[in-house]
């Protein structure tokens, strides 16, 4: 077993070493990106969750499944008083649902038609791009 120390300036060397070799990769990766996004139509498109946020990838886990979980919830908690329950507590009392499942499922349908008309729209405006 090798002996080991702590040495600062070694770690540095490896930090600039590994940035080096990031920001090459990164401009690797972004110039392919932009190749494949101006040969490949709209649905043949990848999308990673990574590209949207700087968040590790075990917090963005984390963060992914409460959104999962929570949500849905609020939204078909908020359908249900507003649409139904004519913003009335009263009446939203009166409805007397009491499970979770099922404010998270109109929630999650609701939320669902509501992407499903982001992703037309989106379908719709999508310019490719050409080699000139």
């Amino acid at each position: 077993m090798p002996f080991q120390t702590h040495d600062p300036y070694l770690n540095t060397v490896k930090r600039n070493i590994n940035d080096k070799y990031y920001k090459g990769r990164k401009q690797y990766v972004e110039k392919n990106i932009n190749k494949e996004q101006e040969s490949k139509g709209f649905l043949s498109q990848k999308i990673y969750f990574s590209d949207f946020s700087n968040l590790d990838e075990g917090v963005l886990n984390i963060l992914v499944f409460i959104a999962f979980v929570l949500i849905p919830y609020i939204a078909g908690l908020a359908f249900i008083f507003i649409l139904i329950a004519h913003a009335n507590f009263n009446t939203f009392k009166d409805i007397n649902i009491n499970d979770y499942l099922i404010y998270w499922t109109i929630g999650y349908e609701t939320l669902a038609f509501i992407l499903m008309l982001f992703v037309i729209k989106s379908a719709i405006s999508f310019k490719r791009f050409k080699h000139l």
